[in-house]
């Protein structure tokens, strides 16, 4: 069964996977032409197609697929307000403490302490910190560890002999390894919860200069490019999914004879084996019955094609070429993203090596849809900006 490597999503290039045979002619893992010699080659239009063994302008009609307009559901331009929301949440996670007069601690005690952690006499990474501040029962760290400090006093210096879990996931070098806290208290202290008024720079540098972040402005200038860069990853997204829905709406497609079927075949066979491996029941493991299931794949798998038709029409449409320098770069990032072995393995794995150079190609051509598309907010205020309405794809 082959897959195939369906669109590449804008700038971080995931992959989003559908089945492929019918229309795929034979996958091939080895080029007649070594890699070196590809390395700067651009590979044309014509050769892109040739992976499909059907001639896509005769199943698919464009539209005017480089002016259309796209409705966006909100504005994404980041405003005071959002940044104030944004610090009110860092703030929640960052109260300010207090020293209290207690002496001794007790379960639900907020203690300020110092540990270092050493395991076979050595300090370990992560093991170590200063001026920690721990709620005593909230499970934060280590079984034992907590507890240890019950009823020990302000000042005291506390050893405690415990082990790591099993099933320690937050280092599992660590797992099931015996471990010894020295423990010294510093004081009991009192959480005050802060709010946006409570913002100095006193604070932001004791919470976040370890971080670069010293002053007010300082963080509200982060938060800024946080929120920025955060907005505009959803707004790519939104962009996308406008310019893929205005291209079905708008061109008109039908599929090669067999295409759908074979492929809505494939699809509930490896869905189907991945339900076997896990022992579960289809409708646990998939999270609806199969009729259910039955009844939207078609659907599913006819709008996928329909939208790799379209794109490919485009290619060709636009006589467009990639750098097979690029390509192999993409090919390089995904299998390092995704823990693949190697290249061949990624191309056995997803159609081969023609297969996935074409859907590269699709997402090219979207991503040059989406540097010309309008944009406009739901209440039909113009929200076109050239610039933050493109998209490096590579």
């Amino acid at each position: 069964m082959k897959k195939k490597l369906v669109m590449v999503l804008m700038a971080v290039m995931v992959a989003t996977a559908a089945l492929g045979g019918c229309g795929q002619k034979g996958a091939t893992t080895d080029s007649s032409v070594s890699a070196e010699e590809e390395k700067d080659v651009e590979i044309p239009a014509k050769e892109l197609l040739k992976a499909t063994d059907y001639k896509v302008e005769k199943y698919v009609k464009l539209n005017d697929y480089m002016n259309m307009t796209v409705e966006l559901s909100k504005d994404y331009t980041v405003s005071d307000a959002d940044i104030q929301s944004y610090i009110e949440y860092l703030m929640s996670m960052y109260p300010s403490y207090e020293v209290s007069d207690k002496k001794t601690v007790e379960s639900g005690d907020v203690v300020n302490i110092d540990y270092v952690g050493k395991i076979d006499g050595e300090e370990f990474s992560g093991g170590s910190a200063t001026g920690q501040h721990l709620k005593i029962g909230s499970g934060s760290f280590i079984d034992g560890f907590e507890d240890g400090l019950i009823g020990k006093n302000v000042g005291e210096t506390v050893e405690l002999n415990l082990t790591f879990p099993e099933d320690y996931s937050n280092n599992t070098d660590l797992a099931g390894k015996a471990v010894v806290f020295t423990v010294t208290i510093n004081s009991i202290d009192t959480e005050k919860e802060m709010v946006y008024d409570d913002l100095t720079d006193e604070y932001v540098s004791e919470n976040f200069g370890n971080k670069g972040i010293s002053t007010v402005d300082d963080l509200k200038s982060q938060v800024s490019s946080v929120l920025e860069n955060r907005n505009h990853s959803s707004k790519m997204t939104e962009i996308q999914s406008g310019v893929l829905q205005k291209l079905l709406d708008e061109c008109e497609v039908t599929l090669p004879d067999g295409l759908l079927d074979q492929r809505i075949t494939e699809y509930k066979e490896r869905v189907n084996n991945a339900v076997e491996k896990s022992g579960k029941s289809f409708e646990d493991y998939m999270g609806m019955s199969e009729d259910d299931f039955n009844n939207q794949v078609s659907d599913y798998i006819e709008e996928s094609l329909k939208q790799e038709l379209i794109l490919e029409a485009v290619v060709k449409d636009m006589n467009l070429s990639v750098s097979q320098k690029n390509f192999e770069e993409f090919v390089d990032s995904y299998v390092s993203s995704y823990n693949i072995a190697d290249r061949d393995t990624f191309y056995k794995e997803y159609g081969g090596e023609d297969y996935i150079r074409l859907s590269y190609a699709e997402n090219q051509a979207l991503s040059k849809i989406m540097e010309s598309v309008k944009t406009k907010v739901a209440d039909n205020t113009d929200a076109s900006d050239d610039a933050d309405s493109s998209a490096d794809a590579e």
